[in-house]
């Protein structure tokens, strides 16, 4: 039986990390961690090693085969014995001086050779690779992609021998963590605002694209590649260079339907966001009841907030927060005053996808406006008889 990866967010890996680090060889497991491409497994390993001080060696397995981890044979003629000269990319035989310990890295396990799996064996367990010990301060973390849905997997990693010796995560990347790193990281202000509006654009989980390291990397070309500095010089580039190459790479980094809405955000600004919706704008409720609102924006603006409703769900793993129910209630209420057809489509959707019936109630009365919620019962109620 395949052992189930359990569901992380990045706060919560880092936390694991470095408590993982810190027990040494107390522990006799190792970390693996999957996800889709582009969610910022690597670099965030790579930060809690630094936040440690300890060396970071990262070792890609789809490029190695089992004799290069047991090291290249040499003949000792006096002993007619072979010897294994100690690979260069595994750790050393110390910890480097000015280091607490070592964080191996080995990455793109799904592509590794099954022999190279088997190795592993030795490497967790006994912390030696072929006849090579490693430092007793020697952390182990494996990392791969989730598989079939991404294109990605060469050999099967479902050993269930090796499965029992690791502890296995699946890092979901969360939006407001995400954010937080793009500010400490200056990320191009206009990728910041556009995944502030828009939350669910942050990743695809379904499609792989657009991702964080896409967004990561669009924040580069423009700030680097074309030199726009803010939010204004790219409105202003792209306004005045109709199909231009950075519409291009945008393209290619984020995919088609990413990088359509996000050039449009800056240059013609949707009327409402998924933002607007989940918040409860009370300047975007008052926008829809005037008729100031595209039809396209709004089922672009609710077809996003349904994404974040399901992600909260999935992630109580039960009923909503107090937080989740304030995000339906203010869902529902642009639901409730939006056109009767697209009305219904989302009731239904919301029902169908997040499974969360029994909680609208509750998410009403969480609402301070009374007569608001008084009016969206009689709605939703007429929507449940149709």
């Amino acid at each position: 039986m395949i052992k189930e990866p359990v569901e992380v967010s990045i706060s919560q890996l880092e936390d694991i990390l470095d408590k993982y680090l810190d027990a040494g060889s107390l522990v006799n497991y190792a970390i693996k961690i999957v996800g889709h491409p582009g969610t910022g497994k690597s670099a965030i390993v790579k930060q809690v090693a630094a936040a440690k001080n300890f060396q970071f060696i990262d070792t890609r397995l789809a490029f190695k085969e089992n004799i290069d981890l047991g090291g290249y044979p040499v003949p000792d003629h006096s002993d007619r014995q072979m010897l294994y000269y100690r690979p260069k990319f595994i750790p050393a035989e110390t910890v480097p001086e000015g280091h607490n310990g070592i964080l191996w890295f080995l990455d793109e396990s799904n592509r590794a050779h099954p022999t190279v799996i088997q190795t592993l064996f030795q490497i967790i367990t006994e912390k030696i690779c072929g006849e090579h010990k490693l430092p007793e301060n020697t952390g182990i973390v494996l990392s791969g992609n989730l598989g079939e849905a991404d294109h990605t997997t060469i050999t099967e990693f479902d050993d269930s021998a090796l499965d029992a010796r690791l502890a296995i995560f699946h890092l979901k990347p969360d939006v407001g963590e995400w954010l937080g790193w793009a500010v400490a990281e200056d990320i191009h202000p206009a990728v910041i605002s556009y995944i502030s509006l828009f939350p669910e654009k942050l990743w695809d989980e379904t499609n792989v694209y657009p991702n964080p390291r896409g967004w990561h990397q669009v924040s580069n070309a423009i700030k680097h590649a074309y030199c726009l500095k803010d939010e204004n010089a790219l409105a202003s580039y792209l306004k005045e260079h109709t199909g231009n190459s950075l519409e291009k790479v945008i393209t290619a980094l984020t995919g088609k339907i990413a990088a359509r809405d996000f050039i449009l955000q800056h240059t013609t600004p949707r009327a409402l966001t998924s933002a607007d919706i989940i918040s409860g704008s009370s300047e975007g409720l008052a926008r829809l009841r005037n008729n100031k609102v595209p039809s396209e924006d709004l089922l672009w603006a609710l077809a996003g907030a349904l994404s974040v409703i399901r992600e909260a769900k999935e992630a109580a793993n039960g009923p909503l927060t107090d937080q989740g129910l304030e995000k339906l209630a203010h869902f529902l209420t642009f639901v409730g005053c939006s056109r009767s057809d697209i009305s219904i489509s989302f009731f239904y959707f919301l029902i169908k996808e997040c499974g969360i019936f029994t909680e609208i109630p509750k998410a009403l009365k969480t609402m301070n406006d009374e007569a608001l919620s008084h009016e969206l019962k009689g709605r939703l109620a007429k929507l449940l008889e149709t």
